[in-house]
């Protein structure tokens, strides 16, 4: 169902690091319930690429992985249910969303708007720590695809993403992002082996960081917008395929 990731010290790191997109419930005068902790772990998944897409799940498949009783796990996804994260069909049958080519376009089209955006206000706050942290990610996302492991590739490469949007200083922002790439993430899956061992995102992300180190917004934002392209050309390809 949920493929397991491989845990080390930057892996931990990198979760910290896309705070902003992560934590939705819960705070200091009101502690999160069973039913949001389940909730924020289920959409972490499903923002980074570790749901596979069309995968179908029950409350009582969460309840066991999560060690809770149906009650939480049936209110966490249909909480994520009401904000695209998770399908429902008529039978009340949940499910990983597949998007299809027409709501990958538009989704798409957001993104390219947003996330330049993001990346321009990012690179006037970033500081040379988190370029060399994002500089981790990256290359273990290299190392992740050259040893055959695609899906934990592709959660790193999700991971840089959001882990540089982070930094562009508006909730509002990363809170819209966050929703598009709730929606996004498991379909993110199905880009082909062959394009992800060209390591074109890899080499494209070396790109940026080169940009942020020294402080061209305007480049590193242009150069998000190629990668993003660049990613949504080769999707494109596999979701016209199935239709």
């Amino acid at each position: 169902m949920r493929k397991t990731t491989v845990t080390n010290d930057a892996s931990l790191e990198n979760h910290a690091a896309i705070g902003p997109f992560l934590k939705t419930s819960g705070s200091e005068t009101e502690p999160a319930t069973l039913s949001d902790e389940v909730y924020d772990s289920l959409r972490d998944g499903l923002l980074v690429g570790e749901w596979l897409p069309g995968v179908k799940i029950t409350a009582r498949s969460i309840a066991r992985q999560y060690k809770v009783s149906l009650s939480p796990a049936r209110d966490a996804m249909t909480r994520l249910a009401n904000e695209g994260g998770l399908s429902l069909s008529s039978t009340r049958m949940y499910s990983i969303p597949r998007l299809t080519m027409e709501d990958y376009g538009e989704v798409t089209n957001i993104r390219l708007a947003l996330e330049p955006m993001a990346v321009e206000s990012a690179a006037l706050r970033i500081s040379a720590s988190d370029i060399e942290h994002l500089n981790r990610i990256n290359e273990y996302m290299r190392d992740c695809v050259l040893d055959n492991r695609y899906q934990e590739g592709l959660i790193q490469d999700s991971r840089f993403h959001l882990g540089l949007y982070a930094h562009c200083g508006s909730a509002v922002l990363c809170q819209v992002i966050g929703n598009l790439w709730l929606r996004i993430g498991p379909t993110r899956n199905l880009l082909s082996q062959k394009y992800r061992r060209g390591l074109k995102g890899y080499r494209m992300h070396r790109k940026v960081l080169a940009a942020l180190e020294n402080k061209e917004a305007t480049l590193a934002a242009r150069l998000i917008r190629d990668d993003l392209r660049l990613g949504a050309r080769e999707l494109s390809k596999v979701l016209i395929e199935d239709n």
